[in-house]
């Protein structure tokens, strides 16, 4: 009887938090900077869950760390598996806010306010496209 050496088995995704913060409409994204995986397009803020952290709180932190925002979460949105030639990803999208209600990006982490219309014509990451099309029907339905 032969064993598995288990190198069939693809690695377990790695969990994502990504948050989708909107004020007034607009949406908190940035163009990926240079010398990143998917240099050029857009995204919201988030990122890799640490070990045993939640896909909550990593958006959490994330968001603070990236943009030096503190962020509510509303509501987790969806949660996406998706492979890209880079690897395997859960990612967490949760609807938030800013915890003040008038709180800016910090000056140079790229991150801007932008019109859910403006979204709609920008490159985002292949598994963004369900996120954009529910905002957008969203919108569309009110």
């Amino acid at each position: 009887m032969s064993e598995s050496s288990g190198a069939d088995i693809p690695p377990a995704p790695i969990s994502v938090g990504i948050g989708i913060i909107s004020r007034n409409g607009l949406y908190l994204v940035r163009q990926r900077p240079k010398g990143t995986v998917y240099e050029g397009y857009w995204e919201f803020p988030g990122g890799k869950c640490e070990p045993e952290e939640t896909s909550e709180s990593a958006m959490i932190r994330e968001c603070f760390e990236e943009i030096g925002m503190e962020v509510i979460p509303i509501r987790l949105r969806k949660v996406i598996e998706h492979t890209y030639p880079h690897g395997a990803v859960r990612l967490h999208f949760f609807d938030g806010e800013p915890a003040l209600p008038d709180a800016q990006p910090a000056p140079g982490t790229g991150f801007r306010w932008l019109p859910l219309a403006d979204l709609a014509s920008l490159r985002f990451p292949e598994a963004n496209s369900i996120i954009l099309e529910e905002l957008l029907a969203e919108a569309n339905s009110r």
